[in-house]
């Protein structure tokens, strides 16, 4: 267990140690929600996004420190990420820590987007096998592959899409993945969404809705909750989270 935390401690000095100067770029964070922007980071640009989720149901009152994910813009439209999930989980009434297991991945913008025709993103990742607690550590790498889509529709409402696979580092059979958001910008500084996002193999049918503010031009604080739209009892959760870009 040492010798993961080291490997996590060095890896997050590495990034905040690239402080060069970075692009002016317009801010873009890949949280709150399920689905995935197609936008990255400027180049040179680090971020920070973290989460806080507590997740009733079957759940039993799990509390993440979800979504911790750093990014890290190597080219103009390619970013490196390096993300994993702090856990507490109830052990027979005892809550105990645990760690998710590193993900390293990275997302290329293909285009744009103009009018019409949405922006295109490719987001590639790894989970890496033997870096989580035993309960969540796998015995293989886990890939994941997804096709993000971004298409604003003005300059309050916008759709963004998701279409992809995962798996999960046991079987060779991935789990098709399917989102749909539509987002929300009443000003400069606050916004909403609400999506609805599917796990075709588990049989998850889920959706959530949240709220973002610009707290200021580099961190955005956010609002969310989710639940299983089939059975709301079976899986619900509410989270609060925040995106710093670290540099700039």
């Amino acid at each position: 267990m040492k010798y993961r935390h080291r490997i996590l401690v060095l890896s997050l000095l590495f990034l905040l140690s690239l402080q060069l100067m970075a692009q002016e770029v317009e801010f873009t964070a890949d949280r709150p929600g399920a689905s995935t922007g197609a936008s990255v980071v400027g180049r040179n640009v680090v971020q920070w996004e973290q989460g806080i989720e507590y997740e009733g149901g079957e759940g039993n009152g799990l509390i993440t420190f979800s979504n911790t994910l750093f990014r890290y813009g190597l080219f103009d439209r390619m970013e490196l990420r390096l993300s994993g999930d702090g856990i507490l989980y109830d052990d027979n009434g005892t809550f105990k820590p645990a760690f998710s297991g590193l993900t390293i991945g990275t997302k290329v913008q293909c285009y744009e987007g103009k009018g019409a025709i949405p922006a295109v993103a490719i987001l590639a990742e790894f989970k890496i096998p033997k870096t989580g607690s035993r309960l969540y550590d796998t015995s293989n790498f886990a890939p994941s592959l997804y096709l993000l889509f971004d298409n604003p529709i003005n300059d309050t409402f916008s759709i963004g899409y998701n279409v992809g696979c995962q798996w999960d580092g046991e079987s060779a059979t991935p789990n098709a993945f399917l989102a749909l958001c539509l987002g929300v910008a009443f000003n400069d500084r606050w916004g909403c969404f609400a999506e609805s996002y599917n796990y075709i193999g588990d049989n998850q049918y889920c959706a959530d809705f949240g709220v973002n503010w610009m707290a200021s031009k580099r961190v955005q604080l956010d609002l969310a909750a989710n639940l299983d739209v089939c059975n709301p009892s079976n899986y619900w959760a509410v989270s609060v989270g925040i995106a710093w870009q670290i540099n700039k």
